[in-house]
């Protein structure tokens, strides 16, 4: 099977690792369920100017200042980019806000997917409340068997390529490095079901990966919408993170 990043599908397949990287951009999550933004109060779709759809999502981390995957935002210019936060509609509600300055990991590989971390900070600040909220960043590398909630607006499959109107989860297992795909580094972490059917798809990049509330993973890449894929881990990476966006 070919691995593939989740991001939006007007990314050119020619974009798939050697190794067998991921060719596309996820928008829904395969196999999940309804969710509602009070429950996800920290994702954001992000969007580029003259796009019909959301490119890739995030995921709030102060007031100012949104995570996502440097595979995503290596490719934006700030001046073109907005959030859309506080909503669980696809495209639709919630509050919109300019993106003032994007920062991509210096060490970010678009070969191996390796520091596949960015920053966007935003041009004014959210308002925090029910429906838009920050999420605490990982000091630590989840534990084997955690539970951990990915979500976002990316392909229900991989092949039918219907977006959902509505947010998206699944809760999945972090696995082990054993697990992962051939190219694994530190930076990474895995969560799924070897055979199944459940995983980010194509749109979902950029996404949160969660356990209890605490950010332990950014959407990367994966295995054609099925079994274990691949996320950045967000401990690892938390020094460059909060030396950037000093939070």
């Amino acid at each position: 099977m070919m691995w593939v990043l989740f991001f939006a599908a007007y990314v050119p397949f020619a974009l798939a690792f050697p190794y067998q990287q991921p060719e596309s951009d996820s928008t829904r999550i395969s196999g999940g369920s309804n969710a509602t933004i009070r429950e996800i109060p920290y994702i954001v779709q992000i969007n580029v100017d003259g796009s019909k759809t959301s490119d890739c999502d995030a995921s709030i981390i102060s007031r100012l200042w949104v995570v996502s995957a440097a595979h995503c935002l290596s490719r934006m210019r700030a001046a073109n980019v907005s959030i859309r936060a506080g909503t669980d509609k696809f495209m639709r509600g919630g509050v919109v806000i300019r993106a003032s300055n994007i920062y991509v990991h210096p060490s970010y590989s678009n070969i191996t997917q390796d520091y596949d971390i960015g920053l966007i900070r935003l041009a004014s600040p959210l308002t925090i409340g029910p429906n838009i909220a920050s999420i605490t960043l990982a000091t630590k590398k989840p534990a084997v068997g955690a539970s951990a909630v990915v979500s976002g607006w990316g392909d229900l499959d991989s092949t039918s390529e219907t977006i959902p109107t509505q947010l998206q989860k699944v809760a999945l297992p972090v696995v082990s490095d054993l697990e992962c795909p051939p190219v694994y580094t530190p930076r990474m972490i895995c969560a799924g079901y070897r055979n199944g059917s459940r995983s980010p798809c194509y749109g979902d990049s950029g996404g949160p990966l969660a356990v209890r509330r605490t950010l332990v993973g950014v959407v990367s890449h994966g295995r054609d919408c099925a079994g274990i894929s691949v996320y950045a881990n967000v401990a690892n990476l938390r020094s460059w993170i909060l030396s950037i966006a000093s939070i």
